[in-house]
């Protein structure tokens, strides 16, 4: 690498510091520049931006480019390229990782520096080689960009116009490039994931006062009544009291429910919430909280109708399982306009089966990874109530068994919950006792 890079070094004689001086003093000023501005937190693309302009001025003849990786860490997602064609940039925004996939793609799948000298002959770039060449794009250079964990964020590439490999001033400039987008891009993303946390922290407590004062107040009215119709007759009649009394419990579960999920995200992220592991007969545990919450109400619930041809014996905390039938039949009877509630439980050879499925007012495509989040709820049900907490319980507990959850879901046709826990031993292995 050229003296020039490595300001901060000592020794090496008088001719070495004069070559440190020389060369050091514009790349300092640029990268103590590029800092500032992400310790004033300038928007990402303006730093990316500056950041590439100074790296080509630096190079004389590279043409930079920054890509990030996507969401799904599947694809490459156009950052910053100011200086190639906007026609170019456009067509590699969703560049696909992978073993062969150009410099970018194949950098990120590697998570090492990639050199293609000769876009025209490289196997690397036999997808986009005809890309490339028709904007005057001959050679390739890309260096993936990690963070503080060593994951992939992006790329920094080295294009220039003619087949050549990078000159070990540029491998430097490669170098410092790549290590001070990955700090732009890190800080932008954790202002981003801060910025997040608290708009879902506040979106909560709008929720959670919203849906706390309900009960509590409905409890209050009942309770102002019923005094009000003591002092006026002294004796209350039996029909005034009754569905009074049956308001005031109903209002009552409700917030015990909604405390007690409270409780229970609270402990989840604490990590103090405990998980027991012993033999659990699924199909018995599903009859048993079906009758359960059927018990007084069954004139006025949705029919339940459970399909099991016998115990289906799973690995589980059982109070935890319980509260996972809880959840997703409560969401089933909420949102499934009064329609029957199909419950099926079932085995394979690696799994049990609980299925939970409603004929209600669905889910959209959009939502339907984002309900699992913790208060996130989907918009066909935002007019429902509730604390967008039970389907992230729910999703943590059946994680904490070892086991998964997952929905199929069709707007105006209903959903299906289906959760996975492992088998007993005694069940996989029957005949070992």
């Amino acid at each position: 690498m050229d003296p020039g890079l490595t300001p901060g070094l000592e020794g090496g004689g008088p001719a070495r510091a004069d070559r440190l001086a020389r060369g050091a003093g514009p790349l300092l000023q640029g990268q103590n520049r590029i800092l500032r501005m992400v310790a004033s937190d300038e928007p990402l693309p303006r730093v990316l931006d500056e950041l590439i302009r100074f790296m080509e001025s630096q190079s004389n003849d590279a043409l930079c480019s920054v890509l990030l990786v996507d969401g799904s860490r599947t694809h490459l997602r156009w950052a910053a390229a100011p200086s190639l064609p906007e026609a170019y940039n456009h067509d590699v925004d969703g560049l696909r990782i992978g073993a062969v996939s150009g410099s970018c793609g194949t950098a990120v799948f590697r998570k090492q520096t990639v050199i293609v000298s000769d876009i025209e002959r490289d196997p690397l770039w036999e997808r986009a080689r005809d890309l490339a060449l028709s904007h005057g794009l001959r050679a390739c250079t890309s260096a993936p960009i990690l963070d503080g964990q060593g994951e992939v964020l992006g790329t920094f590439a080295f294009y220039y116009r003619e087949p050549r490999g990078p000159s070990s001033r540029d491998l430097g400039l490669i170098e410092i490039s790549r290590d001070l987008a990955g700090i732009a891009i890190e800080r932008s993303q954790s202002a981003a994931r801060v910025e997040e946390a608290l708009r879902a922290r506040d979106n909560f407590l709008a929720v959670a006062s919203h849906e706390l004062k309900t009960p509590i107040a409905t409890l209050l009215l009942q309770i102002t009544s019923l005094e009000r119709l003591q002092r006026a007759a002294g004796a209350i009649p039996i029909r005034e009291i009754a569905p009074k009394l049956g308001n005031l419990e109903r209002q009552g579960r409700k917030l015990l429910k909604l405390v007690e999920q409270l409780l229970d995200a609270t402990q989840l992220l604490s990590g103090r919430l405990e998980v027991e592991r012993a033999p659990i007969d699924l199909t018995q545990t599903v009859r048993e909280v079906v009758d359960r919450l059927l018990d007084g109400v069954a004139e006025v619930a949705p029919e339940v109708e459970i399909y099991a041809e016998g115990p289906v014996i799973c690995e589980g905390d059982g109070f935890r399982i319980e509260q996972v039938v809880v959840n997703l039949l409560s969401n089933a009877w909420k949102f499934g306009r009064g329609a029957p509630v199909e419950i099926t439980v079932e085995r394979d050879d690696s799994a049990a089966r609980l299925l939970v499925r409603d004929h209600g007012i669905g889910i959209a495509a959009a939502d339907q990874a984002r309900i699992f989040q913790q208060f996130e709820r989907a918009v066909s049900v935002r007019n429902y109530g509730g604390l967008g907490l039970g389907l992230w319980l729910t999703r943590q507990l059946v994680e904490r068994m070892r086991g998964r959850i997952s929905v199929q879901s069709e707007l105006d046709a209903g959903s299906t919950f289906t959760v996975e826990l492992p088998l007993s031993h005694e069940q996989v292995c029957p005949d070992h006792r």
